[in-house]
């Protein structure tokens, strides 16, 4: 019996719809990105969209629609978040009974079908649609707040006249570029912009100029999504507008560029931002982090860690001397861990240092340096002087380099407790990491205490947090009874509301894994064994991991079992591993 991807092959060449030699390239394209077929072919312009559609659906005898000319039920498109609507490509647009139907671009992704069964409780019809017309049924379909705080901004700028000269000029000399910035529209448009994100709780803010519009998106509990879209004529003067407040060049148009500026909120809340300006091929793109300084730091128990983890972290950051990492991608919560460890053993009768870039919090008591790599003073010449100041604890933002490492690693060896950062996938990993970056293995193990894997999860919506049963073959799947000995297993979900911006989720909760090198596992790295042998005696010497954590966490209500499985790896399966 042939599979889809040979049927799909036959019928394009038996209806001449593409040549061989360009299916045999599309194979072997799709093959190393491990991207469906269909989408590979659709994006190198082989075939159409619609030919797809058509090939799916007589392939697979499953009905497509043109979604775009469908009246979809608002009440229905609220029982999947308007996230996962936009990274599956699909959209619900009717409900009989107990049964979704599903638009989707490629309703060959059983998990995808799977992951939406169970997040609703319903049983999915899948129909095939363009994947085209499902993004802008999406956009049409989840409203927003900040979009309508947007829209009365614009009702005003539509009236001013210098916006219609940029249309039809599309050139731009620096008099008319100050006139048009200084616009009273322009600067409260820029304004909102900002505040927006601030209100909205968002770490980044990315304005994106795209062909024929301006796309404004935040990235809000660590998932991106989309507050609106502009005519293209106002990205020249907010992007002009940005860089004036960041003591930027507004005549520099090739070149990146990086800034800095503040903002004050009500009651002299104090919030910085962070400007990354890019030209891209449709002209500057400009991201925004925010870093609120002022933001309390939270203290270690506060971190919504397990008990287990929390006191081996205590117990390690108590120890005189030696080396601590935390790790994980960009935006796992690395640094807010490692202030809380050090609000958690700061006292009056410790010299206590950071170095990072930039400050995040500002703490009193601590002395912070800021590294400026343009003026020389980088991480490792930071960490010279400061060594030089007789610190009993030391803070690294961030290990970049080789020579940051060795510096570091010598430092822990000469009686400091350093603390530290490295972009790592798990505790595990960073071991491997580290003999990668040219540190012998029994430096390691002489200097490092322990290593803290983390990643951040949504929390599930309080306001509209409800309970759901999983399959039976799920629990199976997931090793349930290893993990817990409860006899009656339920997972939790928002609805989504208002108070969630009807995504089901509001905050974020931490799971973390704690890999303490102790003999065992010490002997392994000085063997120079692999990252999953030292993961498996790592978690026969007590540690549990993410993957377990973040179940645990989906169990007690904090956060849903789809948040968990799309952020944490699974476990590889351990022989002889105690229930």
């Amino acid at each position: 019996m042939l599979s889809f991807k040979q049927r799909l092959q036959e019928i394009l060449i038996k209806e001449k719809l593409i040549k061989p030699e360009d299916l045999e390239r599309a194979v072997e394209e799709q093959k190393k990105s491990g991207v469906p077929l269909g989408k590979v072919l659709v994006g190198k312009n082989l075939i159409t969209e619609d030919q797809l559609g058509l090939i799916l659906s007589q392939s697979l005898g499953i009905p497509r629609i043109d979604i775009s000319r469908f009246k979809i039920d608002p009440v229905v498109v609220k029982l999947i978040p308007k996230d996962m609507a936009t990274g599956y490509q699909i959209i619900p647009i009717s409900k009989i009974g107990d049964n979704i139907t599903l638009a989707m671009a490629d309703p060959l992704n059983i998990l995808e079908i799977d992951n939406v069964e169970t997040l609703t409780g319903f049983k999915i019809n899948p129909i095939i649609a363009k994947a085209s017309d499902i993004i802008q049924a999406i956009e049409k379909s989840y409203g927003s707040e900040t979009t309508e705080t947007f829209e009365k901004i614009m009702q005003d700028i539509k009236e001013a006249e210098d916006l219609e000269l940029i249309k039809d000029s599309g050139e731009f000399d620096k008099r008319q570029t100050e006139t048009i910035m200084d616009e009273a529209p322009i600067i409260k448009l820029t304004d909102a912009i900002i505040r927006q994100s601030v209100v909205a709780k968002a770490s980044d803010v990315f304005i994106e100029p795209l062909e024929k519009t301006l796309r404004i998106r935040y990235r809000v509990d660590g998932v991106i999504r989309e507050v609106d879209q502009m005519s293209k004529a106002l990205h020249f003067p907010v992007i002009s507008r940005i860089k004036v407040i960041s003591n930027l060049d507004i005549s520099e148009h090739r070149l990146p560029q990086d800034g800095r500026f503040k903002i004050i909120l009500d009651k002299e809340k104090e919030v910085d931002f962070r400007v990354s300006v890019l030209p891209t091929a449709f002209g500057e793109k400009v991201v925004l982090r925010v870093l609120d300084k002022n933001a309390a730091v939270l203290g270690i128990s506060g971190l919504g860690f397990d008990e287990h983890s929390l006191e081996q972290l205590k117990e390690c950051s108590l120890l005189p001397h030696g080396m601590i990492l935390t790790c994980g991608p960009t935006g796992s919560g690395k640094t807010t861990t490692l202030y809380s460890v050090l609000k958690f053993v700061d006292s009056p009768g410790k010299n206590i240092v950071t170095v990072e870039d930039p400050v995040e919090y500002q703490m009193k008591g601590i002395t912070q340096v800021n590294v400026l790599p343009h003026l020389g003073l980088t991480f490792a010449s930071s960490l010279r002087s400061i060594l030089r100041q007789d610190p009993d604890i030391i803070m690294v933002g961030e290990i970049r380099d080789s020579e940051t490492l060795d510096i570091a690693v010598k430092a822990a060896l000469t009686g400091h407790l350093v603390l530290s950062s490295l972009h790592t996938t798990t505790a595990a990993g960073s071991v491997i990491r580290m003999v990668n970056m040219g540190i012998e293995p029994f430096l390691i193990c002489s200097s490092v205490i322990a290593v803290v894997g983390q990643r951040l999860l949504r929390k599930i919506c309080e306001q509209c947090k409800e309970s759901y049963d999983i399959p039976k073959e799920l629990h199976e799947r997931l090793d349930l009874k290893r993990i817990t000995h409860k006899k009656e297993i339920a997972f939790f979900r928002g609805k989504g509301c208002k108070n969630c911006f009807n995504t089901g989720y509001r905050g974020r909760v931490g799971i973390i894994e704690v890999l303490v090198l102790t003999p065992k596992v010490k002997e392994l790295i000085l063997a120079r064994v692999g990252e999953y042998k030292i993961k498996e005696m790592g978690r026969r010497e007590g540690m549990r991991t993410m993957r377990e954590d973040g179940l645990l966490k989906a169990l007690s209500g904090s956060t849903t079992l789809e948040e968990v499985l799309r952020v944490t790896a699974p476990d590889e399966v351990m022989e002889n591993q105690p229930h």
